[in-house]
């Protein structure tokens, strides 16, 4: 789903996999036999066109998996995993996807041994060291005296402090000279994601998130231009955080785990939890801007929710959420938020979410009293040989005083909306060939259009563990369409992976003001993803983009301690 880059020999590596295939039939049996299971994923952290997964090696991930992410109002968005270390994984975002928002849910496949029980949690689990002999005696008891009585809680300030987290450090150089002159763009970050816990002694976790960019535009004959910004996504401390404590509160800035739906809040949120899996919330605060700078302070409210969780994995839950916002002190958004999710069947599980706003005589775009301004429903059968899976989604842009988005006309909030629906399906052909097909269909408040795709995904290639993705699409999007392929080639290297890839696009741009035009994007990418070590890994890329009027050239890398 991410930009790929050229692997010329595509048709002869499909003809060499099947030999592979062929020639290692007869050495099958000696094969552990393997199964696909479902791990559930949470988007912990967005940057740019990147994702972070709170799931990594641990629960089954690898380099090239495919995650299906379920963003709330954006229909199904598919995500390919690049970097993996033991607890947390990176994912690339189709170019032109919005990232969807943290603590979006999602799911991908895993190849684990048969009979191997399910992924366990990705946090690593602290080593338990040998126990000393037991100095305690207990009192004597009497012979009515329950046996598990008396018992001995740990105080907060007898339990150990922990440190979860990572510090990162990306950078990219692009070079341009597809235009009348060379052009050179430099993009840098450093950044920390970490969650203390204990620290005080008071059983509190507190999290922490935020980077430093530096962009500089090189262009000939000028000075150069730098910008430097450094944003702050979470500074929060909870307390009662164990699900078994009957009240927690959040203070700070923060992302609410509840209602991630509303975005970042600056302020609090108090959750009382009760028997049963329900629990009861109430936050208020200032709700920053939903842009890098988090802009805070023009819009301040209050939000509630009531949620229920039937089990640990999820197998019904539900959620009914509802905020009231005020911009720079006047009334503004009214707002109903709905979620439910579960399985169905054994190898059923559906997702939906709603949100639907009110609107007053202070709303003077909208010409209606209510409006379901965002739906999304998706249902997924998974069998062991294939699975089938369908999305609808709905989009409509609210009447708002808050600056929710830049640009926006007023046409677009009185008339604009989006609606989605989308079919896909996949089939394990062979033990070493994955077939995926998908259909989608949108409409806007002006046109119409469709996307077809078709997926292999061959096994084994070069070795075990390596792997041939090859794809064919067709686009109709609003403003460009056109036909597609690209072809990857990925396969371990000692604990890390290397890649390998080309992508074909034929743009058609039908509504230009100088009248349609047509041309042919290229590119061509090679990278490779290395652990440094038991707590850092490395993932560097080189990629080139050439075709009709473009020749660029990119070259990055992403290095990651875990703390």
């Amino acid at each position: 789903m991410s930009r790929r880059a050229p692997w010329c020999g595509a048709c002869r590596g499909v003809a060499a996999a099947f030999a592979a295939a062929t020639a290692g039939a007869g050495l099958a049996a000696q094969e552990p036999a393997l199964q696909e299971q479902v791990v559930q994923v949470t988007v912990t952290s967005v940057s740019d066109q990147s994702v972070y997964l709170d799931r990594g090696r641990d629960a089954g991930l690898q380099a090239g998996a495919i995650v299906r992410l379920f963003a709330p109002g954006a229909g199904e968005v598919e995500v390919e995993v690049r970097a993996v270390s033991a607890t947390s994984a990176r994912a690339d975002l189709p170019p032109d996807v919005p990232p969807p928002p943290v603590g979006t849910r999602g799911e991908v496949r895993v190849r684990v041994p048969a009979g191997a029980p399910p992924p366990a949690a990705a946090r690593p689990q602290p080593a338990v060291p040998e126990h000393p002999p037991w100095t305690r005696r207990e009192d004597p008891r009497a012979a009515d005296q329950p046996l598990l009585v008396p018992t001995f809680g740990q105080r907060p300030d007898q339990r150990p402090a922990t440190l979860d987290g990572r510090l990162f450090a990306w950078s990219q150089w692009n070079r341009d000279r597809g235009g009348a002159q060379t052009s050179d763009y430099l993009l840098s970050r450093v950044g920390v994601r970490a969650d203390a816990t204990n620290h005080f002694g008071a059983a509190e976790r507190i999290r922490i998130a935020g980077e430093f960019a530096d962009r500089r535009v090189m262009l000939a004959d000028t000075p150069d231009q730098v910008d430097q910004t450094a944003r702050l996504d979470l500074l929060s401390v909870a307390f009662g955080t164990e699900q078994w404590a009957p009240v927690g509160v959040e203070i700070g800035r923060f992302l609410s785990p509840h209602l991630p739906e509303i975005g970042f809040v600056d302020g609090v949120e108090v959750v009382q939890r009760l028997q049963g899996g329900l629990r009861l919330g109430l936050g208020a605060g200032a709700y920053p801007r939903p842009f890098p700078s988090h802009e805070t302070g023009e819009d301040t409210g209050l939000h509630a929710f009531f949620d229920y969780l039937a089990d640990a994995e999820r197998s019904f839950a539900v959620a009914v959420g509802v905020q009231k916002t005020w911009h720079l002190g006047a009334p503004d958004r009214d707002l109903l938020l709905l979620r439910a999710e579960g399985r169905l069947a054994e190898r059923v599980r559906a997702y939906g979410s709603a949100k639907i706003d009110f609107y007053t005589s202070s709303d003077v775009v909208k010409d209606k009293d209510v409006e379901l301004t965002e739906l999304l429903a998706t249902v997924n059968w998974d069998a062991r040989d294939g699975g089938l899976g369908a999305t609808v989604s709905h989009f409509a842009w609210p009447d708002l005083k808050r600056a929710e988005y830049q640009d926006l006309p007023t046409e677009l909030v009185r008339d604009g909306k989006v609606d989605r629906a989308s079919l896909r399906g996949w089939l394990r052909a062979a033990r070493w060939l994955r077939l995926q097909g998908r259909a989608d269909v949108w409409r806007d408040q002006d046109r119409d259009g469709t996307a077809f795709g078709l997926d292999a995904d061959v096994r084994d290639v070069l070795g075990a563990g390596s792997g041939l993705g090859l794809s064919l699409f067709q686009n109709d999007g609003g403003y460009s369409a056109g036909p597609g392929a690209r072809a990857a080639l990925r396969a371990p290297l000692g604990d890390g992976s290397w890649r390998v890839g080309y992508r074909w696009y034929r743009y058609e741009l039908p509504f230009l003001v100088s009248g349609p035009e047509t041309y042919t994007r290229q590119s061509f990418e090679l990278g490779a993803a290395l652990p440094l070590g038991d707590a850092c890994d490395l993932d560097f890329s080189f990629e080139r983009w050439f075709g009709d009027r473009e020749d660029a050239w990119a070259l990055g890398f992403y290095v990651q301690w875990r703390l």
